[in-house]
Parts: C-alpha cells; sequence; structure tokens
C-alpha cells in the first residue's frame, strides 16, 4: 500500500467538513444550540459520560457527513478520572488527565462514501484507483488513556499551544481502529459498490497544535494490515514507516480550536466541557448489530 497516500487521506478523513455537508441537515430541523456537555469529574468513582458524547471531536472534526452506530449491547460509559499539573519556568505548564472508557461494545462513526469519493478524486476520473478512503472508524473496547495539554499561563491570560490526545496508557492496547479501502474506476466513474483491498489500522495518538498558518494534527498508528488479518510483527513494522512517513496533516480552524479550548478547560479544572455543533453528524442510526473487521 502507498502509506504517504495512507496518511495523507487519514488528515482528509479527520479534518472538519465541507459545505456540501451541511445539506444532511433537513430545511424545517432546528439547529441545536450546542454539541454535548462532558462532565469532567477527574474522579475514578466517576465515568458519566456516553461514549458518543466522549468521542465527539470525531464527527465535529470529519469532512464528510457522517452517520453513527452503536452494537445493540453496547455499555460503554466515559470520563476523566484525573488530573495533574506540572508547572514549569517561563510560566509554562504541562497538565496530564488520565481518562477511562469502561464497558464493552462497539460504536462505529461511518463516513458518507459518495462524498468522501467526490473529496479524494476532487470531481475528476483522471486516476485509475482512488486509494485508501476511510469507511469509518470505532472503538470496539475499553480504553486507558490521556489527555496532555501544554502551554504558558501569564496574568489572566492561559495559552494551549499543543493537546494530545492518546488512546493508550499503561501498556494496553488502543481500541481505536480506522477502515480503509480503495475504489477503482469502472465505466468512467468510481462506485462505492466497487471498493477492493480493505485495511484496517490501529490508531494511537492525535496531536492539536496552536498556530498563526493553517492548523494541523499530528496522526501516530500502531498497526496497518489487510482487514481480517492478526495483528503481527509485520503490521507493527507497516506502521513505523507509517509514522515515519506522516507529516502533520490540515485540520480546521473550528476543530483545532476546540481541541485547543478543551486544553484550555483542563487546565483550568472546569467541571463541564460543552462541545460546538457538528454540522457533520447525520440524525445517528437505531442501534444495529454491526461487524468488526
Amino acid at each position: 500500500m502507498d502509506l504517504r497516500e495512507f496518511g495523507r487521506v487519514i488528515g482528509l478523513a479527520l479534518v472538519v467538513c465541507a459545505a456540501s455537508a451541511r445539506s444532511a441537515r433537513t430545511v424545517d430541523a432546528e439547529p441545536p444550540a450546542a454539541g454535548p456537555t462532558l462532565e469532567l469529574g477527574y474522579r475514578a468513582e466517576s465515568l458519566p459520560n456516553t461514549v458518543d458524547s466522549f468521542m465527539y471531536f470525531v464527527p465535529l472534526t470529519s469532512l464528510t457527513a457522517v452517520s453513527t452506530t452503536t452494537d445493540p449491547n453496547t455499555n460503554f460509559t466515559a470520563g476523566i478520572v484525573s488530573r495533574r499539573c506540572e508547572n514549569k519556568r517561563n510560566n509554562r505548564f504541562d497538565v496530564s488527565c488520565d481518562f477511562e472508557i469502561v464497558g464493552s461494545g462497539l460504536y462505529r462513526v461511518m463516513y458518507d462514501p459518495v462524498e468522501m469519493i467526490n473529496l479524494v478524486s476532487n470531481g475528476q476520473t483522471d486516476k485509475r484507483c482512488l486509494k485508501n478512503l476511510l469507511d469509518w472508524i470505532q472503538i470496539d473496547g475499553p480504553c486507558l488513556g490521556r489527555v496532555q495539554a501544554q502551554g504558558y499561563a501569564k496574568d489572566d491570560e492561559v495559552v494551549v499551544e499543543k493537546v494530545t490526545v492518546s488512546f493508550t496508557r499503561d501498556g494496553q492496547k488502543s481500541p481505536v481502529s480506522i477502515a480503509l479501502y480503495d475504489v477503482p474506476r469502472k465505466n468512467n466513474r468510481y462506485d462505492y459498490a466497487n471498493r477492493e483491498n480493505p485495511v484496517a489500522a490501529r490508531v494511537n495518538t492525535l496531536t492539536f497544535s496552536r498556530s498563526e498558518k493553517e492548523p494541523r494534527m499530528s496522526v501516530e498508528v500502531a498497526s496497518v494490515q489487510k482487514a481480517g488479518a492478526s495483528e503481527g510483527m509485520l503490521s507493527s513494522i507497516k506502521a513505523m514507516f507509517a509514522n515515519l512517513l506522516l507529516a502533520p496533516l490540515p485540520v480546521s480552524v473550528v476543530g483545532n480550536k476546540t481541541m485547543l479550548d478543551f486544553g484550555q478547560a483542563l487546565y483550568l479544572k472546569k467541571t463541564a466541557f460543552t462541545f460546538p455543533v457538528a454540522e457533520t453528524l447525520r440524525p445517528s442510526l437505531a442501534k444495529a448489530q454491526v461487524s468488526t473487521f
């Protein structure tokens, strides 16, 4: 597989929606004032958030319209369980908050294939095959993770410069994975029904940084393998090369700012954080049986 193309498409799939995705709303629908509110808590005894609220940044930062589906037996709950803040020289700080997702099941965010194909092809049909289009991202098990925010505080000003979300902690494998596919050109068009070469990758970390230029996000993967294949040494080696080739990827101003604002809320030890509305998110599907890779 083309690892450079793999990195580029991960970036495309995790940034904010183009204007066309807004058409997913009905004309008569009244847009909500805000997205879900996370209760932060900072206590291991309290995991008050649903998994769709905790993972809301996924549809919030999507470039295409998305919908969600949940295995009927899913019972995940999530929360921030601890907070540590290290004050450094020159008014700098490093705040680290562990989070936990407990329970079992499967929660999946699915990307609209027509919009994804149009996005990657840019409306053209000159390529013989579109490579590594994102099908879905999911969480399929409990998670020990960490959110780390770095920046500086001076007088009444708090500036977060970087936020890293890690889905692996204390040696536990990340339960967050993505599915990719190729679409060959047939009859001078690309059709999701003709998709081939499914690939799976396990995601370890996402990093958002403040920038005066176009904001960018770094992605680190733990494994890359053919869908249905086990995660062995070869998949880890592929991930090592993919991480070396993955330059920081462009993200939306809104999505990037939201993650930096979240880091600021953690530094200030806020008890709650409200996401803006994800205009990419279509009405969620009813709970339905969904398959893994």
